[in-house]
């Protein structure tokens, strides 16, 4: 039986398997906060969680001439900082602490806390949105320093 979300204009919409699991992690990460609706954050989070990983891209590979063919380089990893919210770290990586010991990582996509309150530290957790946690997307303006 496929599987539907219904609209708030009254129709259903079909859609993947994948889509339902990330609304139900965002509607868990919701409820953890003590709230009753998800936001972007609660999706994005989800989405972040599942993420393919890198086993995935063989699968890919066999469509996409353009995977794996040597020929380019990888992307270079990117890290978006979230209005209010975490880190996102995409692509190829390794996180280590700052003794350099590994800090195991299965997925291509994960959340870092940039509020400092995450209980899964250094992974966010949401609690930026429970602390009323304030930052911009871009990169603030450096301060004039007096010589």
């Amino acid at each position: 039986m496929p599987l539907s979300v219904r609209l708030p204009v009254g129709l259903e919409q079909p859609v993947a398997e994948e889509v339902v699991q990330a609304l139900v992690l965002a509607g868990a990460a919701a409820r953890r906060s003590g709230r009753v609706v998800a936001d972007a954050g609660d999706l994005l989070a989800a989405l972040a969680e599942l993420a393919p990983d890198e086993d995935a891209a063989p699968a890919r590979a066999a469509s996409d001439p353009s995977i794996g063919s040597g020929d380019r380089p990888p992307p270079p990893t990117q890290v978006t900082p979230y209005r209010n919210g975490p880190y996102l770290l995409r692509g190829r990586f390794e996180l280590t602490d700052q003794d350099g010991n590994a800090i195991p990582s299965q997925r291509r996509t994960i959340a870092l806390c940039r509020c400092g309150r995450s209980q899964l530290r250094p992974f966010c957790d949401g609690t930026h949105k429970l602390i009323g946690f304030q930052a911009e997307s871009g990169a603030e303006r450096a301060a004039a320093v007096d010589d």
